[in-house]
């Protein structure tokens, strides 16, 4: 079995059909006894003429009323109905010479019919039965009341072969088949999907299967390691062009500090504070340090009214709405984050901002964070999540405008970082709904809301 999880692909299908020619075989082999019997229509068909043919010969040895009627009564004991009749009434279909010997022919050409025949039969009524009518000599004839073999007794035991033989088996063999030729493949899915969530991986391709799987395998590894040495030697080279701009960012700082002009020194700092910034959100949204943060048990509810609550003290109108517990498994600092960077970028467009956490119906944690703002178009909202886009012109109301790097980083906290997912939403009348929705797997409700939840407002 290990031999053949781990040939190729091409050896595996080869073995596994050899294997259905042998178990289709096998199976017909000891089904064919058991599903005719003596029911073959073979078998029927010879011991019914051989009946027909000592009732016949009886008959035409009698040369009395009594005698014809001893035979017929001889013929009631096998088991078969026949009546007396006058050669000349055969019906000229029916003629035949006496001294041939073709009974046999005759109810076979009676009783076997074809397979499309035998289906309309089972529909059909067929009680009436079949009737041979045979010329005895020159002025005798018996007419013979076959029986009715029912057709489930010939029709269906053949289509029970053709499913026992062919149906099941192959049934049977490819569900084995595709369970061992694409287990590999589904374990790949589960690895690629991991891998995507955790960096610290290093190798989450398992070699394991038909020898292209593990050859691939292998392949992706490598091509992952060497992304993530591309990844790590970007951010080193980041990090140093940040250490290397801040040190004349310091130094223009200073020199703005003494310049003898108020207006040209207000503009001189504010253009180095926003290149400070523009530095500090691009080398934030670039590294991606904090996925690899380890995930703690929180409470979610606290951190979002915590989050609530620093805005409004900033003059921001942000509330909270949900239970005043719910705890689930996340990184708290990228979470807060996340939201901070959603509700800074609706400030910049609304007057109104909430905050609402409630469980998901699968288990999970969704939050949202509405606005009544302007809102997006579908267009926008697809580009809204790229970096450095930003959509001014469909949201004009509010102060200033960011790098475009808000929603990007937020999403990339709650998907590469959670598992989880962030669109934007609509909000009748106007404004736009960010959702949030960490999986199952990061939930773990040990508190409920004790009563209806309600809005809390926050500090201000």
């Amino acid at each position: 079995m290990k031999g053949l999880r781990t040939a190729s692909i091409r050896i595996q299908i080869l073995v596994l059909a050899t294997l259905l020619i042998i178990l289709v075989s096998v199976v017909a082999t000891l089904s064919e006894p058991f599903i005719y019997g003596r029911h073959d229509k073979g078998v029927a068909i010879g011991l019914l003429a051989g009946r027909i043919e000592r009732v016949l010969d009886q008959y035409r040895q009698a040369h009395s009323p009594v005698e014809e009627e001893a035979a017929l009564k001889f013929a009631a004991t096998l088991g078969i109905s026949a009546d007396k009749m006058s050669a000349n009434q055969i019906p000229p279909q029916d003629q035949a010479d006496p001294a041939s010997n073709d009974i046999v022919e005759r109810v076979r050409a009676v009783l076997e019919i074809g397979v499309f025949k035998a289906i309309e039969n089972v529909f059909a009524d067929r009680s009436a039965g079949n009737i041979l009518i045979v010329k005895v000599d020159a002025d005798r004839a018996l007419v013979f009341h076959l029986p009715v073999f029912p057709n489930y007794l010939w029709l269906f035991p053949a289509m029970a072969s053709g499913i026992l033989k062919i149906v099941i088996p192959l049934a049977l063999m490819a569900y084995f088949s595709s369970w061992l030729i694409t287990r590999p493949v589904v374990r790949f899915a589960a690895a690629a999907e991991r891998a995507s969530m955790d960096d610290s991986l290093e190798k989450p391709f398992v070699a394991d299967g038909a020898s292209e799987i593990r050859s691939l395998a292998a392949s992706l590894n490598v091509m992952r390691s060497r992304i993530l040495e591309m990844v790590d030697s970007r951010t080193r080279m980041l990090s140093s062009i940040s250490h290397d701009l801040r040190t004349p960012l310091t130094r223009l700082r200073m020199r703005a500090e003494r310049c003898e002009q108020p207006e040209l020194q207000r503009q001189m700092l504010a253009d180095i504070a926003t290149l400070g910034s523009m530095i500090d959100e691009s080398l934030t949204f670039l590294t991606d340090a904090s996925h690899s943060v380890p995930s703690r048990k929180v409470d979610i509810s606290s951190l979002l009214q915590t989050i609530a609550t620093d805005f409004s003290d900033t003059g921001i109108e942000v509330g909270f709405r949900g239970p005043r517990r719910l705890t689930c498994i996340c990184k708290p600092q990228a979470i807060t984050r996340a939201i901070t960077n959603v509700v800074e970028n609706a400030s910049r467009y609304a007057t109104e901002i909430e905050i609402e956490l409630q469980s998901a119906s699968n288990g999970g944690v969704l939050i949202r964070v509405s606005d009544n703002g302007p809102g997006l178009t579908d267009a926008l909202k697809v580009r809204a999540l790229e970096p450095f886009f930003k959509a001014d012109k469909a949201r004009t109301t509010g102060m200033g405008g960011g790098f475009g790097l808000g929603l990007p980083t937020a999403e990339g906290i709650v998907r590469k970082g959670h598992g989880g997912t962030l669109k934007l939403l609509d909000l009748k009348p106007n404004g736009l709904i960010v959702e949030i929705a960490l999986p199952p797997t990061q939930h773990e409700a040990m508190g409920r809301l004790a009563g209806d939840p309600k809005k809390i407002p926050s500090a201000s």
